[in-house]
């Protein structure tokens, strides 16, 4: 490893300065210490880079305190609601949602960096050591949506496998679409169905839960677990027409059984395969549309999902009064963004 904590401090200041990972032509921004870090190489294009780049930096602060965490999404411009093309906008904005000033959020900035740069440099070390660089990964990940009856209602079932010795804890994470029209979603409603114990939870954004899980036993490497959550939207909160799965780790399978009203199908349903979180407010209808089955199902499978990628289904509701439903377009139609998302 030749990155050194001084290095690399220095290009992520840098990067924050501009806008962040969404900075266009970020290939050509990125310094030889995070090109080491996050694993560029020769000949990756701008948004190859922006992937590495967001998911070496997602992947390592999914463990940090909630400030930390946001203390470097948010300048790295990785907070879905923070992206401004300025940094001292996205401060302003860490700002108001944790009621303190600008120079306090700075400080915090500086320590959360400085906290990504130690994991960053620690994790690079290990691989370099040929150790495993997470501790589990998704084997396996299947999803029931259900959509006929009186609330969206979701059945999630993951296969998990441990990539070095000791696993006993996991961190599982959601983001809701929005509730009303100020985008704050309900409450989370939750239900363990089996093989894991929910120990505590947080909300480190308006749209985002984190639910951390204890395992009935610690995994050794190699060793599989599998466990089953069900989500409700909470009664009343609408859901717009979209359901995707972005993987924040390696999965080597998601399969996706949406199950709609034979009373009110959807107009047009289609699938998502590779989105990036910016095109999928702007997802129209394409190729790739799908039909129904004859009990009003569809069934999609994504074999190898690729981390910071979206992977699921879109549809357009037969009524614009549908709840969630987007505001009438001209052709071609595209449907709403807000998601129910799985990471």
């Amino acid at each position: 490893m030749t990155a050194s904590p001084e290095s690399l401090m220095n290009e992520l200041r840098a990067l924050c300065r501009g806008q962040g990972v969404q900075a266009p032509g970020i290939d050509k921004q990125v310094g030889p210490a995070l090109r080491e870090v996050c694993g560029i190489v020769a000949g990756d294009g701008p948004e190859a880079v922006r992937v590495k780049v967001g998911r070496w930096v997602v992947g390592i602060v999914e463990h940090f305190p909630t400030e930390l965490r946001l203390a470097v999404l948010a300048p790295l411009g990785l907070h879905e609601d923070a992206q401004s093309r300025f940094l001292s906008d996205r401060v302003d904005w860490l700002a108001k949602l944790q009621d303190r000033g600008p120079r306090t959020i700075r400080r915090r900035v500086e320590a959360g960096l400085t906290r990504l740069v130690e994991a960053g440099l620690e994790r690079t070390a290990k691989a370099d050591r040929g150790e495993p660089e997470e501790e589990w990964h998704v084997s396996e990940f299947e999803a029931l949506l259900r959509l006929d009856g009186e609330t969206p209602t979701c059945t999630e079932r993951r296969t998990i496998r441990a990539d070095r010795d000791g696993v006993k804890e996991i961190t599982w994470s959601i983001s809701l679409p929005p509730a009303s029209e100020d985008g704050v979603p309900g409450d989370l409603d939750v239900q363990v169905l089996h093989g894991v114990e929910l120990i505590s939870s947080e909300r480190p954004a308006k749209r985002r839960f984190l639910l951390h899980l204890r395992l009935p036993r610690a995994l050794q490497a190699g060793q599989e677990h599998q466990f089953a959550l069900e989500v409700r939207v909470p009664r009343g909160q609408s859901m717009r027409p979209t359901y995707v799965f972005w993987p924040e780790r390696a999965c080597d399978r998601f399969r996706l059984v949406a199950r709609f009203s034979l009373e009110d199908p959807p107009a047009a349903l289609w699938r998502v395969d590779g989105a990036f979180h910016r095109d999928i407010d702007d997802l129209a209808e394409g190729s790739d549309l799908l039909a129904l089955n004859g009990i009003g199902e569809v069934d999609v499978e994504f074999p190898n999902p690729r981390p910071g990628r979206g992977y699921g289904v879109q549809w357009r509701p037969q009524t614009s009064d549908w709840p969630g439903a987007p505001e009438p377009r001209a052709a071609p139609d595209r449907s709403g963004a807000g998601t129910l998302s799985r990471d």
